[in-house]
């Protein structure tokens, strides 16, 4: 382990002076999803994006927004939202709990799906990250989760946008924001597509989304409905072998909540479900590629395809569940309860067993289900300057060998009394079950395991917090966190020496650490020129290294990550937002035109939107530049990211 990563805590727990006259309070932040749902003042590590940092991004995806967040690891496949694989802290993409409006979304077929959503960025009101892992997270939440929070807004109003760029792209999107006092809906819908930055990276993409909340005597009723159609050219997404791939995927997915007061008691509950199909084309279909012969058999420019292939993957996987949580506040804190119960299943081509296949179908002969129950037990106390909390939580799988105990407890210290300066330390722990494709999938040179065993991690963070407020009227606070991961049984993807066959198997322990260091500025005042700036620096180191295998996901982890984003009020009516992320990963990928792995390079990655807002037109225009170094880079596999990408565009709103 490298020395580096053992450096101390560099600044004392001691509040910065007060720079102005008067210093505010920090205000609680409250966790939105109800995986604890109690204010906190942050002895979790959570991370925050305001609705003026995520328009200011300009991005059209979720994974835009969380690329120069510290600590968060978007590997992309597919830029714009195509596919990305999502990680915190050196963990792997299955290793992410998501939570939208109050429901924790699971993707049983694989984590490459996660972040299929039906939303756009433009109506997330608000996104939280929390980096470390979590039981009370949920299954999956094995390195952290991402919040998301969106919904009707509370005044009338419309607006429409049309973009175009570079690389053929298009993308036009409506909103509608309608109702009464108590009765508000919210509909959004758009279309986004390009023919490609290379060979086989054509993409089309259409969302479509209902929000609605009802206010009525028997509590609060949020209802959403969303569709998702996404078609592109998959270029070396799973192998280099065989690099003209194809993929079709199709999504519906709605939820029911409940909130509602009963004396001291607030409740909580939820209804959901999610039906996900996946078309996977390892040699892709249609003019240009792979076409039937007069026997049925596909066959490019470049010949046939090989005799054992036997034609697209095909996958439709479903997911129903109930949630439900009470909480109490006490005279020394809080009582709470949850239970999320998910049944989850698949039907397919290539992934399960006969006996859960579709009885009659020809096509749909493999299946498989299971049911899971997250159930949790806190309680939070406050004594003067100190809160601690302790969590209880039991993972219960129908596939496991037996449940799973995830406890976790968190104290955290104001050393003043208006909370300006806060250090905290936490121990969890944390699992995950097998996706469906992990224990599967054979197909192309990879190959699953039935027998693989859920992955486990205890977690250990120490940290503090310091904020002040300027007279300039911005918000200063910086941050510095030290956190260990303890991976036991963590599942990757692998090739050893030698063999041509990528398998899914379970590593030995494995240690990783890190450090964070955050800078952040927010502005408190409307007319501030600064409204917001992050700087931050992530290290991360792992006791283990791929030596003598290639790994796929677990240990080709960002050694460093440094991020820079900078929102500046440039003149009255023109907002500048500039990105700036330096990456450096380790590990490699295999080239099977060389026969050798290739170590990944670091990457500067630098971007900005200039928005220009002018008072007398229902008009703002926009200019969007992304790797505006042209630099040349992969984050994963073998799969070529786009160079320079420009965009321009217009947003008519109406109130």
């Amino acid at each position: 382990m490298t020395t580096r990563l053992f450096i101390p805590l560099l600044i004392p727990f001691c509040p910065l002076p007060a720079l102005a006259q008067d210093t505010l309070a920090i205000p609680e932040a409250i966790v939105q999803s109800t995986f604890t749902g109690v204010a906190t003042s942050e002895p979790r590590n959570l991370l925050s994006l305001s609705p003026e940092q995520i328009s200011g991004a300009g991005q059209p995806s979720l994974d835009g927004l969380l690329e120069t967040l510290p600590g968060i690891d978007t590997r992309q496949r597919g830029p714009m939202g195509v596919q990305t694989d999502l990680s915190i802290r050196g963990g792997t993409f299955e290793q992410v709990a998501l939570w939208v409006d109050g429901i924790r979304w699971s993707a049983p077929h694989t984590g490459h799906h996660l972040l299929n959503l039906p939303l756009d960025p433009e109506d997330i009101d608000r996104l939280q990250v929390v980096r470390g892992g979590s039981g009370a997270l949920g299954s999956g939440g094995m390195t952290g989760g991402v919040i998301v929070q969106s919904g009707p807004a509370k005044a009338e109003g419309a607006s429409a946008s049309l973009e175009a760029g570079s690389f053929g792209w298009m993308r036009a999107r409506a909103r509608v924001d309608w109702g009464s006092d108590r009765v508000r809906h919210r509909i959004s819908v758009s279309r986004a597509a390009s023919s490609g930055y290379r060979e086989n990276t054509d993409m089309r993409m259409q969302r479509l989304r209902y929000a609605g909340r009802a206010e009525t005597q028997w509590g609060v009723w949020n209802l959403r409905f969303g569709a998702l159609n996404s078609i592109f050219g998959a270029q070396d997404f799973y192998t280099a072998n065989f690099p003209t791939q194809f993929e079709h995927i199709g999504l519906w997915q709605g939820q029911l909540t409940w909130q509602r007061l009963m004396g001291a008691w607030r409740l909580d509950a939820g209804l959901h479900h999610r039906q996900h199909r996946d078309r996977f084309e390892l040699f892709r279909e249609g003019e240009g590629y792979f076409l039937p012969d007069s026997s049925g058999t596909l066959v490019s420019s470049n010949g046939p395809a090989p005799g054992w292939y036997q034609g697209p993957n095909l996958h439709h996987s479903n997911t129903s569940g109930v949630r439900l949580s009470a909480r109490r506040p006490t005279r020394w804190g809080e009582h709470l309860i949850s239970l999320d119960g998910r049944s989850e299943g698949i039907i397919s081509n290539r992934l399960g067993i006969a006996a859960y296949g579709r009885a009659g179908d020809e096509t749909f002969t493999l299946g498989d289900r299971r049911t899971h129950l997250d159930l949790t037990a806190g309680e939070r106390l406050r004594k003067g300057r100190f809160t601690a909390d302790a969590l209880a939580n039991w993972t219960i799988n129908s596939a496991a060998d037996g449940p799973r105990f995830t406890p976790e407890a968190s104290l955290a210290f104001r050393l003043d009394d208006a909370g300006r300066a806060v250090a905290f330390g936490s121990a969890r722990r944390s699992v995950r079950m097998p996706s469906f494709t992990d224990l599967y999938y054979t197909v192309g040179g990879a190959q699953g395991s039935q027998d693989l065993l859920p992955e486990e991690a205890d977690h250990l963070e120490f940290g503090y917090r310091l904020t002040t407020d300027l007279v300039g009227g911005q918000r200063l606070t910086f941050s510095q966190h030290l956190f260990h991961r303890w991976g036991r049984n963590l599942i990757d993807w692998v090739r050893f020496n030698g063999s041509t066959v990528t398998e899914a198997t379970n590593l030995r322990a494995v240690h990783f650490v890190g450090q964070e260091w955050s800078l952040t500025m927010n502005a408190t005042e409307e007319a501030a020129a600064l409204r917001y700036l992050i700087l931050s620096l992530t290290l991360l180191e792992a006791d283990e290294s791929s030596q003598g295998f290639e790994s796929n996901y677990v240990l080709d982890v960002l050694r460093s990550k440094a991020d820079f984003a900078l929102g500046l009020r440039a003149a009255q009516n023109i907002h500048l937002d500039l990105r700036w992320s330096f990456q450096d990963r380790i590990g490699g990928y295999f080239d099977p035109v060389q026969g050798a792995e290739i170590a990944f390079s670091p990457v500067h990655l630098i971007g900005t939107t200039v928005r220009w807002i002018p008072e007398s037109l229902p008009v703002a225009f926009h200019f969007r530049m992304d790797n505006a170094l042209d630099a040349q880079y992969v984050d994963i596999g073998n799969v070529d990211q786009p160079g320079r990408w420009v965009r321009a565009g217009l947003t008519w709103s109406m109130d």
